[in-house]
């Protein structure tokens, strides 16, 4: 019953990230489940899959929808049934629009996480301290100040080149949540963004025409390892 329902929540989260996502690159008001299209910004609603303006065909929306909910699924067996719920659903909502967002237009906007990060990062505090967790809840903030601090270092290292000041912004809200669960969650998250992002590269390089300076989004590989790294915890707890 517990996987069921964490699959339902997690396809309506990616849904929501969706509609989030196309609202804050549209610069639109942010309206949940308004069936925005991604392409022209128009509000059509969930019951078409057309949109009426630039005739967009829904389809990716459900394959994302798809993705968060077995992400969701992991969740809910890392954490069991805590309070820890809700911000890391708050979590798994807020990467969602960020690594779409930068898919379509290589931003991670300020406007979702900037805002986002912090009402997280305080949601989560409130949580880890209803549950008697705080002692992780300290160790995620100095994770969170050590992933942003090696993200900065690599930013200047590498001049802004493949690794964009969105990415730094972006580091210290998935240090907070993944060594929440240990340091070694976060050491696993950054080993998968690394091998995560290097597939990428080759596949764009491969299966498309982009050449080998051909700038690719960094913020997606980051989250994807995040997620894994934290989905780590719950098959092992299985």
């Amino acid at each position: 019953m517990i996987p069921t329902l964490a699959a339902i929540v997690g396809a309506l989260i990616g849904l929501v990230a969706h509609d989030l996502a196309a609202q804050s690159l549209k610069e639109t008001p942010l309206r949940p489940l308004a069936g925005t299209c991604p392409r022209c910004g128009n509000r059509r609603g969930w019951l078409q899959l057309r949109c009426p303006e630039c005739d967009r065909r829904a389809g990716r929306e459900f394959l994302v929808a798809a993705i968060v909910a077995l992400v969701s699924v992991g969740l809910a067996h890392a954490l069991g049934d805590s309070w820890l719920l809700i911000p890391f659903g708050g979590f798994l909502l807020l990467t969602t629009a960020l690594m779409l967002t930068d898919i379509d237009e290589m931003r991670i906007v300020d406007r979702l996480n900037l805002r986002g990060t912090a009402l997280l990062v305080l949601a989560l505090g409130l949580a880890a301290l209803v549950s008697g967790e705080l002692p992780a809840y300290w160790r995620g903030l100095a994770g969170g100040a050590a992933y942003f601090a090696g993200a900065l270092l690599l930013f200047v290292l590498a001049r802004g080149n493949g690794f964009g000041a969105g990415d730094v912004k972006l580091a210290p809200l998935l240090g907070v949540f993944t060594t929440y669960f240990s340091w070694t969650i976060l050491a696993r998250s950054a080993i998968a963004t690394a091998f995560i992002g290097g597939i990428l590269a080759v596949a764009v390089l491969v299966f498309s025409e982009a050449k080998r300076d051909t700038e690719l989004p960094y913020g997606p590989a980051m989250i994807l390892g995040a997620w894994l790294a934290i989905v780590s915890v719950g098959i092992s707890a299985f």
